[in-house]
């Protein structure tokens, strides 16, 4: 069998996507390297530039998007057809359940709707700009791996995982849409597509057609995957490189390679289908809405929000600049406490990880949610540093605060010491004020009152997630006292002490 092009192109493919799905599964593995394990995030040219511009920072290894970006001034959009995962899930479901060829040449011709979006990528730059990366609702690479972080991994871990029906059915619609236009998300709604199409239009390697040779058949048109019209005008910003026109042409009127030095009526690139005014009008509505945005949230601080992030994570405002929505960390997290924030940190916040005690609880001394993290986020930190062993731990991410209307010790006179004996501090951050009660038939019964010292306490949630009253815990965790941010502490720094041990007032 003679290797055609598209057979390149299919292999490196499956080597993508299955490198995907390996490097997926090693996220929470302590054998893969953290830096490895995300390796597909750091070369997402989208994440880095939309890092770049709203934090100027180049964090670890996503310079390399910075190379995609050269490789397709050069060559076109190959990340689109070559490496994208995807691309490359959408290109199966409609190669399996696509049209029929008479439907073919028809749903492939380009539409004016494509330019979609452009303006996408406008609206999220102008928000970079003013500091918050949100590209990550619909950067292809972070969005597929949300999805399955947080929507299909769940499913045979067991580990419950809030907001990932979420994101699993944002991919379930770009998938089957697909099966109604090739690569829909692509042609109309991605703008890493759009970036990379901007790009392209200067690539010296591009699709040729030799006009004399061509019959105009339209196979060309039936299997084409980006709705670029390799007929006539070529679009090179909207072809991904998939090269399936080339084996379709029976008369090898279509080559890839370096363009015509010469421009003339037939090889001209049509311009982007986007009006300069629509173009100025996205600016300014993007200018506008952000600021509406960040009133709605309440704060640009995640306490207005009592939001609790994983430990590591830099200061809010410097977060929101470098977090990409991908879910690593969730993926990463080995207990389930990691999950995707559908809301409660505002609308800046939305797919931003946020810790839920209910779900799971922060290990002492696990640190891969930051060796994971793309952007650093959330920093690499040493384990140590989240120990509060013989004194308060250097890093915390909240305060565990009892809630005695609840707390059976305090509010039923029924024995329960199940959070001092989850408390993984030493000395313990839970301490007990020894009591005898009454009960209303008479009876005596010795209880140990339970009480916070906020010092030890790092809030990694293993009280609450262990407490044994049912629908909301008696002991819950609050961001108050995290180090990240210096402000949202205690109002009184000293150590609480229980009523017994308090000296009478004057």
């Amino acid at each position: 069998m003679r290797i055609r092009p598209r057979h390149w192109r299919i292999a490196s493919q499956s080597f993508f996507l299955l490198a995907f799905l390996v490097l997926l599964y090693g996220m929470d593995r302590s054998f893969v390297p953290g830096r490895v394990a995300s390796i597909l995030l750091s070369i997402d040219p989208l994440s880095a530039v939309g890092v770049a511009l709203a934090d100027w920072t180049v964090p670890h290894w996503t310079w390399i998007g910075f190379v995609v970006i050269v490789v397709t001034a050069i060559l076109g959009r190959v990340f689109c057809g070559w490496l994208c995962p995807l691309g490359t899930l959408q290109q199966l479901v409609s190669w399996l359940s696509g049209p029929v060829k008479r439907q073919r040449r028809d749903r492939n011709r380009y539409r004016g709707w494509f330019s979609v979006k452009y303006m996408l990528l406008t609206v999220f730059s102008v928000w970079a700009l003013l500091g918050v990366v949100q590209f990550g609702w619909l950067d292809p690479i972070p969005l597929l791996h949300r999805a399955f972080a947080t929507g299909i991994r769940p499913l045979w871990l067991g580990v419950p995982s809030p907001g990932g029906w979420f994101a699993f059915s944002l991919l379930a619609a770009i998938l089957l849409t697909s099966a109604w236009m090739p690569r829909v998300f692509c042609r109309a709604v991605c703008p890493l597509g759009a970036m990379l199409g901007i790009i392209a239009r200067v690539a010296p390697f591009r699709l040729r057609r030799i006009e004399s040779d061509c019959t105009d058949c339209n196979l060309c048109l039936m299997a084409c995957q980006g709705g670029d019209e390799p007929l006539g005008n070529h679009r090179v910003s909207e072809c991904h490189v998939c090269l399936n026109c080339l084996d379709s042409c029976a008369e090898d009127s279509l080559s890839y390679g370096l363009a015509l030095p010469v421009v003339t009526s037939t090889n001209r690139e049509p311009k982007i289908d986007i009006s300069r005014r629509r173009m100025i009008l996205g600016v300014a509505a993007a200018g506008v809405i952000a600021p509406v945005m960040k009133a709605a949230s309440g704060s640009r601080s995640a306490r207005a929000h009592d939001v609790i992030r994983p430990p590591g994570a830099i200061a809010e405002d410097a977060f929101l600049a470098r977090c990409i929505n991908c879910g690593a960390c969730t993926a990463s997290c080995p207990t389930g406490v990691i999950a995707t924030d559908l809301g409660r940190s505002g609308v800046e916040g939305l797919f931003t990880p946020i810790m839920l005690m209910q779900t799971g609880w922060c290990e002492p001394s696990c640190i891969r949610c930051g060796e994971v993290c793309p952007t650093d986020a959330i920093k690499l930190l040493d384990p140590r540093a989240k120990q509060a062993i013989d004194g308060p731990a250097e890093v915390k991410v909240g305060t565990a605060f009892f809630d005695r209307g609840r707390c059976l010790p305090w509010a039923m006179d029924i024995p329960c010491i199940v959070c001092e004996e989850m408390c993984p501090t030493s000395p313990k951050a839970i301490r007990f004020e020894h009591v005898e009660r009454i009960r209303p038939d008479g009876g005596r019964v010795a209880l140990q009152q339970p009480w916070i010292e906020p010092d030890l306490c790092t809030g990694c949630g293993l009280c609450e997630n262990r407490c044994p009253v049912g629908d909301q815990a008696a002991i819950r965790v609050s961001s108050v006292g995290e180090t990240r941010d210096p402000n949202n502490h205690l109002l009184q720094g000293s150590t609480l002490q229980p009523p017994s041990a308090r000296q009478p007032g004057p």
